[in-house]
């Protein structure tokens, strides 16, 4: 048998939550950048049931996931579960005494539905988040993302998901 040369692997789930031409991202200390709110998922957790509590847990918000289904099933031995809009394979650094790893992250999008909305969370417009700087305040992947979102759900105004 070959040893393994990845790093070890953690299953994740991230949402970029969108309201009224906005996203919501949160400041991660660790890192020092703005991310969409997300974490890992737990034993026994699909990932959309993940990123629905820690939604919660790190926003205050409910949320609805919004749906990109090519096939919905509901039988006695197979069930449907929501899809993410994206998967990615992150490259996560050492930290402390945490060892270097990679995250399995399912992206997905959503809208607020309910809650009480942290203040230590922050809403963005596509110009703010474009005068954030890159690397620095946040992941190139991150702008990559909000604009593909903007430019597929916003063409003209995020206002229909909220």
């Amino acid at each position: 048998m070959q040893k393994s040369t990845h790093l070890e692997r953690h299953l994740t789930a991230s949402a970029y939550i969108i309201e009224a031409g906005r996203v919501l991202l949160l400041h991660h200390g660790k890192l020092n950048k703005w991310l969409p709110p997300g974490g890992h998922v737990e034993l026994n957790e699909t990932p959309s049931e993940c990123i629905k509590r820690e939604v919660l847990e790190e926003t205050g918000l409910e949320i609805d996931l919004i749906l990109q289904e090519n096939l919905w099933l509901k039988l006695w031995n197979a069930s449907s579960i929501e899809r993410p809009y994206l998967c990615l394979l992150q490259q996560v650094p050492a930290y402390g005494t945490e060892a270097a790893h990679e995250h399995i992250d399912m992206v997905f999008i959503a809208k607020p539905v309910g809650g009480k909305l942290f203040s230590s969370v922050h809403w963005f417009t596509l110009n703010e988040v474009d005068n954030l700087r890159e690397e620095e305040e946040i992941f190139s992947e991150t702008k990559t993302v909000i604009h593909h979102i903007y430019a597929s759900f916003c063409p003209t105004d995020c206002a229909s998901y909220s």
